[in-house]
């Protein structure tokens, strides 16, 4: 019976160090992971918490933590969907006429000034900021075109996508149009605002993904005008039409910006963002009117409307998107109390579908809104 109980002692021994060991590794592990934070603030445990993505700032010392951004845009506004009239067509029918080259007129695409300002708050939460920012930019632009009405050379006469209001008159006909001139105005106001955390992925490359807010309220105008000369008098005109399109909107907005560091002071860096914009189109309207002689007064001329309807109201999520591409220059002094940083880059901006303009016979077609040129942007952290 000895002999037997000593030969399964060590088989007990094995078992209870198999059992104690891992009371004995949990209690190390907790008296080791016990470190003291890089400010000195307390103590982590490891396994309750671990720093493994340290907040990348830019943070200055003894500070408000408060932040402020103004951008210079020179933007170019392109609103698709503005082509007021086409030249290049033959008139006559003559078979031994050949029709001029003509050209296609448009506007809705203008290069402008505009601006950004912006407003921030460091947070004390792991990094965390608060960040909300106003975009503002107002585009113009006019075109005009003319061709010589000669039915006997048979030149070209214009189309225009919605000449069948022209034919309804009875009086002005596409063909005999000689000039049209149009003018686009378009105001966009944008607030952005945005909860985020700034972090290194790697010693040189930084990431700050974030989560917010997108509203905006924007004016959209589109007029043209079509005259009517028999050569060198105007005839009948001018026949005007008049889209305005008035919207606001807001939606959920994500995205993240990366950073790329050469230096310790440069570096590129690149912005993306997507947003699902829902938006109330409040007023969506078309006029048009014709002027012509008053048949009872040769010196007298009388406006007749031709045409007037609206929306009631119009509700739809449309997608916004934007990238930005471009390098950047900082630097911290007065003993690290201030950071100010200037940046260069190359934003674009797509709003799907975004407006519309009410046609005569057809479907309404939904036309893209899109934005893109240079951006000059100032940071200081105080």
């Amino acid at each position: 019976m000895e002999m037997k109980l000593k030969k399964l002692w060590p088989i007990i021994g094995a078992m209870s160090v198999l059992l104690v060991a891992p009371t004995f590794a949990d209690n190390y592990q907790q008296n080791a992971g016990m470190q003291q934070t890089k400010s000195g603030q307390g103590t982590y445990q490891r396994g309750t918490y671990r720093e493994i993505t340290p907040n990348a700032g830019p943070r200055v010392a003894n500070g408000a933590d408060v932040f402020i951004t103004a951008d210079f845009i020179w933007w170019k506004a392109v609103q698709e969907g503005t082509t007021f009239a086409t030249s290049g067509f033959q008139n006559s029918f003559a078979t031994d006429l050949d029709a001029p080259r003509g050209r296609v007129a448009e506007v809705g695409k203008e290069w402008s000034p505009g601006f950004k300002v912006g407003l921030g708050l460091n947070l004390n939460q792991d990094g965390w900021d608060i960040y909300a920012e106003y975009t503002w930019l107002q585009s113009n632009n006019r075109n005009s075109i003319s061709v010589v009405n000669d039915q006997t050379n048979g030149p070209s006469f214009f189309l225009q996508p919605t000449t069948e209001l022209v034919a309804v008159s009875g009086v002005f006909e596409a063909e005999s149009v000689t000039k049209a001139n149009a003018r686009w105005h378009h105001h966009l106001n944008v607030i952005d605002l945005e909860l985020g955390r700034n972090f290194y992925l790697s010693q040189y490359f930084t990431m700050r993904p974030f989560i917010g807010l997108k509203g905006t309220w924007q004016d959209n105008d589109y007029r043209v005008s079509f005259f009517q000369f028999d050569g060198v008098d105007l005839e009948v005109g001018p026949y005007r039409m008049r889209n305005r399109n008035d919207m606001w909107g807001i939606g959920v907005r994500g995205g993240f910006d990366i950073a790329w560091y050469m230096t310790k002071n440069w570096s590129f860096y690149g912005d993306l963002a997507w947003t699902a914009m829902w938006a109330d189109y409040d007023d969506i309207r078309r006029k048009d009117t014709l002027t012509q002689e008053d048949p009872n007064n040769e010196d007298a001329l009388i406006s007749t409307v031709l045409f007037n309807t609206h929306y009631d109201s119009h509700y739809a999520v449309k997608f916004v998107g934007e990238l930005e591409l471009g390098v950047r220059w900082e630097m911290w002094f007065y003993d690290d109390n201030y950071h100010f940083a200037v940046q260069a880059g190359w934003e674009e901006q797509v709003w799907l579908n975004w407006n519309t303009f009410i046609q005569i016979g057809d479907i309404d077609i939904w036309s893209d809104l899109n934005f893109h040129g240079l951006n000059l942007k100032f940071r200081f952290d105080f």
